[in-house]
């Protein structure tokens, strides 16, 4: 229980607490190296059980609550330094269900030692033999070691570079690779598509060349439908429906979207926005999504196409939220904060969020305060002082077991270099 309450806690607080992986990495470290070359713990808990309770209390609450603080690991002795890496660890992890699994690992490492050795009737083992703690602070070294490594496992992986803009589908992927063309990954295979920003939905996949609209049949490529579009520039296709953003010579974008059945009328989704206001359109089924930001706030707009009704699933006035995209009931979306640029997964229709990937934010933090002069009234947006990239997240894509995100690096000129990621779910 006190395991529980103390990890679960935690799990619940990293939810809205960005742990900084570089701090993370560094505490887990080293934890590992105290552990495994034995060195003093510290810092040291020193509290110990009130001697009242004996006497005040009835003997199996007494006996219940000293259980309870010994849970929690750090109420009493610390005996190995694994767990003071544990502690930002579930902070870190964001979710009370994966933060519980930590704490009764650990109540259940503290726990066994003592049982197994009453029930050989040698409680003093630990206590008055250091070598049993020995043995039992190099396999917490051992468990941290295997953590970094599935954390290791779990980082992104560079699917194509230069590559931006993903579609998937089943075990199907597509890109465009800036000033070639798409491309499509199946099995392994890649195969150049005979137009740009690709895009795959259900049985179907489209591309266009110019003006050119194409949609396609995805597993042999062979044309259905093709479509003169003036100012094509983004797409998104279902059975249904073909969803796509147009651009017009005055600057401004509008998101519209066309029937299968009756492809030569084309119905609005939005009026005309300045460019880079509307992203990139995703279709679903019958469901729209694409992101609306100006300078008062940004949202990720959800639209039924079967009834025409419309909503912001997820709005923000002071971050940045883009690119979704949707598999089923889960929403994959870029977050940009103050703070960092975070890949976030999360219940389309609210619930919370969990951190796939994240790096550091657009711009810095200074100390929030001038140097030589007090501190007061001072403001400090960031928890640490977040050390500024040029890279930035941009379009996504979600399938059963991975989500794609494009990583924009910029580059002398006005141009930039697209790399993109698969991370596990």
């Amino acid at each position: 229980m006190g395991a529980a309450l103390l990890f679960g806690g935690l799990g619940l607080a990293g939810a809205s607490v960005d742990v900084p992986r570089a701090v993370l990495l560094a505490i887990v470290v080293l934890a590992v190296i105290v552990d495994a070359a034995a060195l003093r713990v510290r810092p040291q808990v020193h509290f110990q059980v009130p001697e009242s309770w004996r006497r005040t209390m009835p003997l199996p609450l007494a006996v219940f609550l000293y259980g309870a603080m010994l849970g929690t690991g750090i109420s009493t002795f610390v005996p190995a330094a694994a767990l003071w890496a544990l502690l930002p660890l579930s902070v870190a992890v964001g979710t009370a269900g994966a933060a519980l699994a930590i704490g009764m690992s650990f109540a259940a490492g503290r726990a066994l030692p003592v049982v197994i050795l009453a029930a050989r009737g040698d409680e003093t083992a630990l206590a008055e033999r250091p070598r049993g703690l020995r043995v039992l602070r190099l396999l917490a070294a051992s468990s941290l070691v295997l953590a970094l490594v599935a954390g290791v496992a779990h980082a992104s992986t560079t699917i194509a570079k230069p590559a931006g803009d993903p579609s998937v589908a089943g075990s199907d992927l597509v890109w465009m690779q800036p000033g070639v063309g798409g491309y499509l990954l199946r099995g392994g295979q890649r195969t150049q598509l005979p137009g740009k920003d690709p895009t795959l939905g259900d049985a179907l996949i489209a591309w266009h060349a110019g003006d050119t609209v194409t949609v396609a049949a995805s597993d042999t490529l062979t044309p259905v439908l093709q479509e003169t579009i003036p100012g094509i520039e983004k797409l998104a296709v279902s059975t249904k429906w073909l969803v796509y953003r147009a651009g017009y010579r005055d600057g401004t974008e509008q998101i519209l979207y066309r029937s299968l059945t009756n492809p030569t009328h084309a119905t609005t989704l939005t009026r005309r926005r300045p460019a880079g206001e509307l992203g990139r359109p995703v279709v679903s089924g019958d469901f729209v999504l694409f992101h609306f930001a100006t300078a008062q706030g940004s949202s990720l707009i959800f639209v039924n196409l079967a009834n025409g009704k419309r909503r912001a699933v997820r709005r923000s006035q002071d971050d940045l939220l883009m690119n979704p995209s949707v598999l089923g009931s889960s929403l994959l979306y870029v977050r940009a904060s103050r703070c960092s640029q975070q890949l976030r997964l999360v219940p389309l229709f609210g619930g919370k969020a969990r951190v796939l990937y994240a790096i550091a934010p657009l711009a810095g933090q200074d100390l929030g305060h001038e140097r030589g002069h007090t501190r007061q009234g001072e403001h400090l947006p960031c928890p640490y002082r977040p050390k500024p990239t040029t890279r930035m997240l941009w379009t996504t894509a979600l399938s059963e077991t991975s989500a794609y995100v494009t990583v924009v690096l910029p580059k002398r000129g006005g141009r930039t270099t697209p790399t993109l990621l698969a991370v596990s779910r």
